[in-house]
Protein backbone atom coordinates (compact mmCIF):
# COMPACT_ATOMS: atom_id res chain seq x y z
CA UNK A 1 0.00 0.00 0.00
CA UNK A 2 2.95 2.31 0.59
CA UNK A 3 3.81 2.42 -3.10
CA UNK A 4 0.23 3.54 -3.90
CA UNK A 5 0.75 6.55 -1.63
CA UNK A 6 3.97 7.36 -3.46
CA UNK A 7 2.22 7.13 -6.85
CA UNK A 8 -0.65 9.31 -5.61
CA UNK A 9 1.84 11.88 -4.30
CA UNK A 10 3.72 11.82 -7.62
CA UNK A 11 0.45 12.26 -9.51
CA UNK A 12 -0.48 15.28 -7.37
CA UNK A 13 2.97 16.83 -7.86
CA UNK A 14 2.66 16.18 -11.59
CA UNK A 15 -0.78 17.89 -11.75
CA UNK A 16 0.58 20.94 -9.90
CA UNK A 17 3.54 21.11 -12.29
CA UNK A 18 1.27 20.86 -15.36
CA UNK A 19 -0.96 23.61 -13.98
CA UNK A 20 2.07 25.82 -13.39
CA UNK A 21 3.33 25.22 -16.92
CA UNK A 22 -0.09 25.79 -18.49
CA UNK A 23 -0.87 29.03 -16.67
CA UNK A 24 2.46 30.75 -16.11
CA UNK A 25 3.31 33.92 -17.98
CA UNK A 26 5.80 33.24 -20.74
CA UNK A 27 6.67 36.84 -21.62
CA UNK A 28 10.25 36.57 -20.35
CA UNK A 29 10.96 33.24 -22.03
CA UNK A 30 12.67 33.13 -25.43
CA UNK A 31 10.47 32.27 -28.39
CA UNK A 32 11.18 28.82 -29.81
CA UNK A 33 10.50 28.48 -33.51
CA UNK A 34 12.18 25.13 -33.92
CA UNK A 35 10.72 21.84 -34.95
CA UNK A 36 11.34 18.27 -33.87
CA UNK A 37 11.09 15.90 -36.83
CA UNK A 38 8.92 18.49 -38.55
CA UNK A 39 6.60 19.01 -35.58
CA UNK A 40 6.44 22.40 -33.84
CA UNK A 41 8.28 22.26 -30.52
CA UNK A 42 5.29 23.62 -28.60
CA UNK A 43 3.20 20.64 -29.76
CA UNK A 44 6.01 18.26 -28.78
CA UNK A 45 6.08 19.96 -25.37
CA UNK A 46 2.31 19.44 -24.97
CA UNK A 47 2.67 15.78 -25.96
CA UNK A 48 5.49 15.21 -23.45
CA UNK A 49 3.72 17.21 -20.74
CA UNK A 50 0.47 15.18 -20.94
CA UNK A 51 1.81 11.68 -21.68
CA UNK A 52 2.54 10.94 -17.97
CA UNK A 53 -1.07 11.75 -16.99
CA UNK A 54 -2.49 8.32 -17.85
CA UNK A 55 0.60 6.44 -16.70
CA UNK A 56 0.78 8.08 -13.27
CA UNK A 57 -2.99 7.94 -12.75
CA UNK A 58 -2.99 4.23 -13.61
CA UNK A 59 -0.17 3.56 -11.16
CA UNK A 60 -1.98 5.61 -8.51
CA UNK A 61 -5.53 4.36 -8.94
CA UNK A 62 -5.52 0.87 -10.51
CA UNK A 63 -4.82 -1.71 -7.84
CA UNK A 64 -2.62 -4.74 -8.44
CA UNK A 65 -5.46 -7.18 -7.81
CA UNK A 66 -7.91 -5.41 -10.14
CA UNK A 67 -9.22 -7.63 -12.93
CA UNK A 68 -7.85 -6.48 -16.32
CA UNK A 69 -11.34 -5.68 -17.64
CA UNK A 70 -11.97 -3.38 -14.69
CA UNK A 71 -8.47 -1.94 -14.98
CA UNK A 72 -9.12 -1.05 -18.62
CA UNK A 73 -12.45 0.54 -17.65
CA UNK A 74 -10.63 2.68 -15.08
CA UNK A 75 -7.99 3.51 -17.69
CA UNK A 76 -10.73 4.67 -20.08
CA UNK A 77 -12.16 6.85 -17.30
CA UNK A 78 -8.68 8.24 -16.59
CA UNK A 79 -8.29 9.08 -20.28
CA UNK A 80 -11.69 10.82 -20.33
CA UNK A 81 -10.85 12.84 -17.21
CA UNK A 82 -7.48 13.72 -18.73
CA UNK A 83 -9.18 14.95 -21.89
CA UNK A 84 -11.40 17.13 -19.73
CA UNK A 85 -8.36 18.51 -17.92
CA UNK A 86 -6.61 19.26 -21.22
CA UNK A 87 -9.72 20.94 -22.62
CA UNK A 88 -10.19 22.89 -19.40
CA UNK A 89 -6.63 24.20 -19.46
CA UNK A 90 -7.12 25.51 -22.99
CA UNK A 91 -10.42 27.15 -22.04
CA UNK A 92 -8.91 28.79 -18.95
CA UNK A 93 -5.97 30.00 -21.04
CA UNK A 94 -8.45 31.66 -23.41
CA UNK A 95 -9.75 33.71 -20.47
CA UNK A 96 -6.34 35.13 -19.65
CA UNK A 97 -4.79 38.13 -21.33
CA UNK A 98 -1.38 36.43 -21.56
CA UNK A 99 -2.18 32.95 -22.96
CA UNK A 100 -4.31 31.78 -25.86
CA UNK A 101 -6.54 28.81 -26.58
CA UNK A 102 -5.09 26.60 -29.31
CA UNK A 103 -7.05 23.53 -30.41
CA UNK A 104 -3.88 21.96 -31.80
CA UNK A 105 -2.37 22.10 -28.30
CA UNK A 106 -5.41 20.14 -27.11
CA UNK A 107 -4.87 17.58 -29.88
CA UNK A 108 -1.21 17.20 -28.87
CA UNK A 109 -2.33 16.72 -25.24
CA UNK A 110 -4.77 13.98 -26.33
CA UNK A 111 -2.15 12.19 -28.43
CA UNK A 112 0.24 12.33 -25.47
CA UNK A 113 -2.35 10.91 -23.10
CA UNK A 114 -3.32 8.27 -25.65
CA UNK A 115 0.31 7.19 -25.93
CA UNK A 116 0.52 7.07 -22.14
CA UNK A 117 -2.69 5.00 -22.08
CA UNK A 118 -1.18 2.45 -24.49
CA UNK A 119 1.88 2.18 -22.24
CA UNK A 120 -0.35 1.88 -19.15
CA UNK A 121 -2.43 -0.83 -20.88
CA UNK A 122 0.75 -2.73 -21.71
CA UNK A 123 1.79 -2.45 -18.05
CA UNK A 124 -1.62 -3.82 -16.95
CA UNK A 125 -1.32 -6.79 -19.30
CA UNK A 126 2.29 -7.55 -18.36
CA UNK A 127 1.50 -7.27 -14.66
CA UNK A 128 -1.33 -9.83 -14.98
CA UNK A 129 0.90 -12.46 -16.65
Amino acid sequence: MGSKRVYIALFIIYIVAVAALCFMKTDGLPQVDRTFFGLPMDKVAHFVMFMPFTILATLAFVHEETHPVHAFAVLALILAVGAGVAYGTEQIQSMTDYRSCDITDFYADIVGMGTGAVLAAAYILIRKR
